[in-house]
């Protein structure tokens, strides 16, 4: 019975025996031409992978060329093929990526089309004779005709603090560049700004607009063109005042704690004084570059925010009734409008603020007491002044900006037009990429296929 157990065992052990004792190499053969293959695949995804992202780059660096080139109407030849280099060359930086392009346009009345490509040298892929990848991009842009009236409402707050604000101007400027291309001014575009915090200043020149107001109580100073929340759901329209009624009272910050005054303080009386935190004032539709880029640079941050109450008066400037009258037709098909809206927090009042509802003691907001009941009421109110702008088919671009509350967040995303209107920038290179995404989907100039 041993004997046999043995005889059994060595048979089924001779196989293992003879692989054991195998020397021809045939494994060590087959795992090295398979090795091959796999590594030549894997440097052919890395030099496609980098052959990617110069294409993507180029295309940028064309529609941004394209849009400034394609918006110059009235430059030679020599000075379009300058600025489009310009706008390309600094969207397609070569000593980063280190790979040179030389784009190509051709103009017509209609469309301005540019080319370019870039050679991209390999890495593994040289192993088997391909030692580089030619990468090409193309891009038109269709000239049009059809206007556009666009109101910036932007956060003017007392967070956005000095790095934050000059991080908005820079921004806004980039949003500037790509609207108005090499052009000063454009009978097609108009833009109006509206600095917000917890009030909008209308400017003194609407003065005859407001209830009546008695100038003693604003000595030695004056009234700086700041207006208070109407009533009965009209903080939440566009209704031009009719006669006597429905017309905006003046604001004017009590003298009190933290804000005793006389003497005035700040060189607008906006650090104490009747006018404390009263923003910069609203700069109505104009079609000319740098009185819209004047008034960004003039902004300053202080106060409370009030979301609802810059957004209602961003509306106010693209409708044709007073207080302001320059805007087109709500029906008018030859023109689009659009508001653009950035805030960097959400809505507030605490007990000793003051706003354009004035102090939650006065029972505006739906509570005489409760900081959070008063905060949920503009919230609601934010949510009834979008719909309402949204209805007049007005589109609605927002921003929020290092915002890390999910509730201002979600409040921003349901208020744009949809979804992907909605812009949340953590940082500021976020921010000017937001801003240069919506300007060149506003552009009067769309991108062809």
């Amino acid at each position: 019975m041993k004997s046999s157990m043995i005889t059994l065992a060595w048979f089924y052990l001779r196989p293992w025996r003879r692989l054991v004792k195998e020397r021809t190499g045939a494994v060590a053969i087959v795992f090295a031409l398979s090795l091959l293959p796999l590594c030549l695949a894997g440097g052919a995804a890395i030099d496609m992978g980098r052959a990617y992202l110069v294409k993507s780059r180029l295309g940028y660096a064309l529609d941004a060329a394209g849009l400034a080139a394609g918006g110059a109407t009235e430059l030679s030849d020599d000075e379009l093929e300058e600025l489009m280099l310009s706008y390309f060359e600094a969207n397609y930086p070569g000593e980063e990526l280190g790979i040179a392009a030389e784009p190509e346009m051709e103009i017509s009345d209609e469309e301005v089309r540019l080319s370019a490509s870039a050679t991209l040298n390999t890495t593994l892929m040289n192993v088997i004779g391909i030692h580089d990848i030619t990468v090409t991009a193309t891009t038109v842009i269709i000239r049009e005709s059809k206007g556009l009236e666009v109101a910036l409402v932007l956060d003017n707050t007392g967070s956005m603090g000095t790095t934050k604000m000059n991080n908005l101007k820079s921004a806004a400027h980039s949003f500037l560049d790509i609207l108005f291309g090499a052009n000063a001014e454009s009978d097609l575009l108009y833009i109006s700004v509206v600095p917000f915090a917890g009030t909008v200043n209308v400017d003194t020149g609407f003065g005859h607009l407001n209830s009546g107001y008695d100038a003693a109580d604003y000595s030695p100073d004056f009234w700086r063109g700041c207006v208070m929340a109407r009533d009965d759901g009209e903080d939440q329209t566009d209704t031009a005042p009719t006669n006597n009624d429905l017309r905006w009272e003046a604001y004017l910050r009590p003298s009190g704690s933290g804000n005793w005054w006389p003497p005035i303080s700040g060189s607008f009386g906006q650090v104490r004084g009747p006018n404390k935190d009263c923003p910069r004032p609203v700069l109505p539709l104009t079609n000319i570059k740098a009185t819209v880029e004047s008034k960004i640079d003039s902004m300053q941050s202080r106060g409370i925010t009030h979301i609802n109450f810059g957004l209602v008066w961003g509306w106010r400037t693209l409708s044709n009734t007073e207080p302001f009258t320059t805007a087109t037709e709500y029906d008018n098909d030859e023109f689009e409008k659009a508001i653009v809206l950035m805030t960097d927090g959400e809505n507030y009042i605490g007990s000793s603020s003051y706003g354009a509802y004035g102090r939650i003691a006065d029972g505006n907001l739906g509570t005489t007491w409760s900081s959070s009941t008063a905060i949920a009421q503009l919230n609601l109110r934010t949510t009834a002044v979008c719909n309402a702008v949204k209805a007049q088919g007005i589109i609605v671009y927002t921003i929020t900006f290092q915002v890390s509350s999910s509730t201002v967040r979600n409040l921003m995303r349901d208020c744009a037009t949809d979804e992907s209107n909605y812009f949340d920038s953590p940082d500021a290179a976020t921010l000017e990429a937001s801003f240069r995404e919506i300007g060149r989907e506003l552009s009067n100039l769309r991108i062809g296929g």
